[in-house]
């Protein structure tokens, strides 16, 4: 295993939820990263489409900073049981003592429930093992699944998210992980 390898799966723990496990993303997964970031039907509720270049560039940058020793940057790789190849790419950022998730997952996989069993598992991972006291995401206005998704896991609008126009943003607090099923 690489050095570089090996840092990243001290940094970033392999997780495993309900009919999901997210591994650590490695030097292995640039093609899956460059799909999910070149595809504009994955990107539509992110921003625009990468070219290919430019994706190739930002995953190695993403590589650099999952592989820092400060944990401050975790990123996995989406693997359903039955699949060999990931099917979409998760992070959690941490920001001072709160945390930032995102989870894309290729179209093929999108509306499928898969979306939600990831952040079920980040959440979990966030509260219980980091000890986060919270977590909070964002979206583009007109994202309806990713709402219901953070609706249905317990998290809250939030007000003052930069460019309203644009985006809402959301917020679950670590006292509520226990009483939200």
């Amino acid at each position: 295993m690489r050095a570089d390898a090996a840092l990243t799966r001290m940094t970033t723990p392999d997780l495993a939820g309900d009919g999901v496990y997210l591994r650590a993303l490695a030097r292995a997964d640039e093609a899956l990263y460059v799909q999910v970031h070149a595809s504009p039907e994955a990107m539509r509720h992110v921003g625009d489409p990468l070219d290919v270049v430019t994706a190739r560039s930002r995953f190695s940058r993403a590589i650099e900073l999952a592989s820092a020793a400060d944990t401050t940057y975790r990123m996995w790789t989406v693997v359903v049981p039955g699949e060999e190849a990931g099917i979409g790419i998760s992070l959690l950022m941490t920001t001072g003592p709160c945390a930032e998730i995102g989870i894309m997952l290729l179209p093929a996989w999108q509306r499928r429930g898969i979306g939600r069993r990831v952040l079920d598992a980040m959440v979990e991972y966030g509260f219980d093992r980091l000890g986060l006291p919270a977590i909070e995401s964002r979206q583009r206005n007109g994202n309806m699944g990713w709402q219901r998704v953070m609706e249905q896991s317990g998290f809250k609008r939030i007000e003052g998210t930069p460019m309203p126009h644009e985006w809402l943003g959301w917020r679950r607090d670590q006292e509520m992980s226990v009483s939200v099923v």
